[in-house]
């Protein structure tokens, strides 16, 4: 059994915390396949494991990373969906490694032509997008307002639901108006400006669903306006959404059909996702503070770097 590199941390903290350590390389078992990793998209989810607002009872050392991309260098017993040199996207479990293995019902093959950041990128955003329209359809009859929507899942939501036939308003800060009108997208302030700018763009048309990370204040405008409580899916959690009686998206019921789909249209250019920033192995701290300045946009991780 071989070693290889891994990002390790001995105590939740702020990235500083956070190391490379020389880690066994497993063989994969029965509906297993070994990556050799080339790519690890970073969530705030990511951030919040790290800093313990987001609690794990696995013992420490810790390894840490669910998002992935790489090639197939090995496969278990019934993988026969899969070959030796597949490029796969997917989740894992401690995905910031050299290599990893992973549930062949956790990836999928990359589409022809995406790059293998972008998969790695798109693996969370696209679950917790399609989680909102899972609970909350949209079509021709809705005005949907998407809080963030130039953040990453945002981002998908928005394209989404305008796909979809929907008028779609979406809040965002003025450096990405111009991004979101020219994908369709009606752009308005987010903050104290959101209320009156909300109603002035409805112009007396009914908001019939709200999708994606609303929180509070966005709600109750929300509510305000007249938007049935069933209509409201939100990512900020459980008891926001118990709060206010609106609905929780499910992000934990997941399929990779849910990742694959998105990432076909990404591929296809129906839809646009970029990347911010790539970082190697050796600058995973600076990553993970990107990602926790809330400024970084999507950022990846490169384990072969």
């Amino acid at each position: 059994m071989g070693t290889q590199r891994a990002i390790m941390y001995d105590r939740t903290g702020d990235p500083g915390e956070l190391h490379i350590s020389t880690v066994p390389v497993p063989s994969p078992t029965e509906e297993r396949a070994l990556l050799e990793v080339h790519a690890v998209g970073i969530n705030p989810y990511d951030v919040k494991v790290l800093t313990g607002a987001a609690p794990r009872d696995a013992a420490f050392p810790r390894g840490i990373g669910s998002d992935v991309a790489g090639i197939i260098l090995a496969l278990g017993d019934d993988t026969s969906a899969f070959q030796v040199g597949d490029a796969v996207m997917g989740w894992g479990l401690n995905t910031l490694r050299e290599q990893l293995v992973v549930r062949t019902s956790s990836v999928a093959r990359v589409p022809t032509g995406l790059p293998l950041d972008t998969a790695a990128a798109l693996v969370t955003p696209s679950i917790a997008a399609t989680a909102c329209l899972r609970a909350v359809p949209v079509s021709t009859d809705d005005v949907v307002l998407v809080p963030g929507a130039s953040g990453s899942v945002g981002w998908i939501i928005a394209q989404l639901a305008t796909r979809a036939g929907a008028r779609v308003i979406g809040t965002t800060g003025a450096a990405s108006h111009d991004r979101l009108a020219a994908a369709g997208i009606t752009p308005i302030p987010y903050g104290s400006e959101l209320a009156p700018a909300l109603t002035k763009t409805l112009d007396g048309a009914a908001l019939t669903a709200v999708l994606g990370a609303a929180t509070g204040d966005v709600i109750r405008i929300a509510l305000d306006a007249g938007t049935a409580p069933e209509r409201i899916v939100t990512l900020a959690g459980d008891e926001t959404a118990s709060e206010f009686g609106v609905v929780s998206a499910d992000t934990g019921r997941r399929t990779i059909d849910q990742v694959s789909t998105v990432a076909e249209l990404v591929a296809a250019g129906v839809i646009e996702f970029d990347v911010t920033a790539t970082y190697a192995l050796t600058e995973t701290p600076a990553a993970f503070e990107a990602v926790r300045s809330g400024h970084g946009g999507k950022i990846v991780v490169h384990p072969q770097r």
